[in-house]
């Protein structure tokens, strides 16, 4: 078996209010995670016998601050006994990953401790939708603040950010002797426009103009990365179906409930099997 899974999920843990209120999060039960950010995959992955772990890093913040909350979540993880761990991240998760394991890389030294990377949709190369939202809503950031709302996460979306990090020379060299050591792989996610659920329509339509082909939020060009960490594209799969979340949208394209958790489960289960 695996070195235990680590669910990193993105922007915003949509979930964190109610999972607080019934304290889900410290129940091992097999219908504990039914209504987490990463709908019953936690849950599926047990019942196959793996050990998984769901983080929370704060919502909506820089990257730098989350990045360090991940690494204090896995520090935790690793100090229950466990060797290393693998990193299965969804969206931004998979730029707090990345910035937690170069920010990490002289003191903690965490990379030594992650055996592998997966990522789900992740924006590496940046999203136009978050350059669109900071041209045209960026004022709001201030008015966020003052009802204790960071949106400071938006800026760290950006292609400009992205670019800036990607190229980075440090970032560059730790990289490409870091993941000599590591498995990394990046999966798209990616639906046709009239299926995506309504609420992502308007990200859409700016990422299909700017970018082409996505899920809602992300490019599949962004979400690639690198060619040679690529494995493939989830089809006809939005944002928030990649992390087990069924809409409308599946059923009206003719995919039911049971059909859509059997695709979405057997495809986590399947990335989990291929861990080290």
């Amino acid at each position: 078996m695996s070195y235990p899974i680590i669910l990193a999920h993105g922007f915003a843990r949509f979930d964190e209010p109610w999972n607080k209120a019934f304290e889900l999060d410290n129940r091992d039960g097999p219908r504990s995670d039914q209504y987490h950010y990463f709908r019953g995959i936690r849950s599926y992955l047990m019942e196959n016998g793996f050990t998984v772990y769901h983080t929370n890093v704060p919502w909506s913040a820089g990257v730098k601050d989350r990045a360090e909350a991940l690494r204090s979540n896995i520090e935790t993880i690793l100090a229950a006994g466990h060797e290393k761990v693998n990193i299965i991240a969804h969206s931004m998760g998979g730029l707090d990953s990345r910035h937690m394991l170069f920010e990490d890389r002289n003191e903690g030294r965490i990379h030594e401790k992650v055996a592998s990377l997966t990522t789900i949709s992740t924006p590496h190369n940046g999203s136009s939708f978050a350059d669109w939202g900071n041209k045209n809503l960026g004022f709001l950031k201030p008015w966020a603040k003052s009802i204790g709302v960071d949106l400071a996460g938006l800026d760290c979306l950006t292609t400009e950010f992205c670019s800036e990090f990607n190229d980075d020379p440090e970032v560059c060299e730790f990289e490409e002797s870091c993941f000599e050591q590591m498995e990394v792989r990046t999966y798209a996610g990616t639906q046709p426009f009239w299926k995506v659920l309504t609420l992502l329509k308007p990200s859409a339509y700016i990422i299909q103009n700017a970018e082409g082909d996505n899920d809602g939020l992300v490019s599949v060009e962004s979400a690639k990365w690198r060619e040679e960490f690529f494995k493939g594209t989830l089809e006809e799969t939005d944002h928030l179906n990649e992390i087990g979340w069924w809409d409308l949208e599946q059923a009206l394209a003719g995919e039911t409930p049971a059909q859509f958790r059997k695709r979405i489960l057997g495809f986590y289960l399947g990335v989990a099997n291929e861990l080290p």
